[in-house]
């Protein structure tokens, strides 16, 4: 039974991950407009077009860094649970700290970015 449910969460955690890739490349690459859905949405960002494109840009950056790191934490995570037989608990705890980290420190670091704009 932990084999199967752990078969279920790892895709589920790849696919986080490429999910926050594949929203962070429009960022990146500007193809963003200052909208109400989409992006890094604070009064800030939508004073000024320039500072949008800018704050948005390193908020993509940001992200991309978070779904590489939860990629890379997924299939690590995966190879220690073939070879030492951990549990999936531990599976998804180690994921799910790591994500949360690299979220923050992702936020954290689009405000600062955001802070320097004016």
């Amino acid at each position: 039974m932990t084999r199967e449910i752990f078969q279920r969460t790892f895709p589920l955690w790849l696919f986080s991950s490429f999910l926050l890739i594949g929203v962070s490349i429009p960022l990146i690459l500007n193809k963003v407009p200052p909208n109400a859905w989409y992006g890094f949405r604070v009064a800030k960002t939508f004073s000024s077009e320039i500072i949008w494109y800018i704050a948005n840009r390193e908020a993509g950056y940001n992200l991309l860094y978070v779904g590489i790191t939860t990629a890379v934490t997924a299939v690590l995570t995966k190879l220690l649970f073939n070879k030492y037989g951990l549990s999936e608990n531990i599976f998804n705890s180690v994921n799910l700290v790591i994500f949360i980290f690299a979220l923050v420190v992702a936020i954290v670091r689009s405000f600062f970015t955001l802070s320097m704009l004016s």
